[in-house]
């Protein structure tokens, strides 16, 4: 089993929600493509994702192949667990951390 850092699955939870936002806001632009809050709510998303990719990139390595995300010496995208792999932490609500 991989064992990393809290940091490593706050990342990957976030990247699974945002992506899940963004797929829910795509589905409503199909149906209301005149929506200009619906609109702004997707590219802030879309920008909020692209900065996650990029911080857990940095850190942890490539998440996509085919040329989408650089990789290091040695090749780093067999490093890090596949998603069905990864056992989540009891992390605690973003409400609770900040106390």
């Amino acid at each position: 089993m991989h064992k990393f850092d809290r940091r490593y699955y706050q990342l990957i939870s976030d990247l699974q929600a945002v992506e899940f936002a963004l797929v829910e806001v795509q589905l409503y632009l199909d149906t209301h493509p005149d929506d200009p809050r619906a609109v702004q709510d997707y590219n802030y998303l879309s920008q909020q994702l692209h900065c996650l990719k990029q911080e857990y990139e940095r850190h942890y390595g490539p998440l996509m192949h085919f040329g989408f995300s650089m990789t290091s010496l040695p090749h780093a995208w067999v490093e890090t667990p596949w998603p069905w792999e990864i056992e989540y932490p009891k992390l605690m609500p973003r409400a609770e951390q900040e106390v």
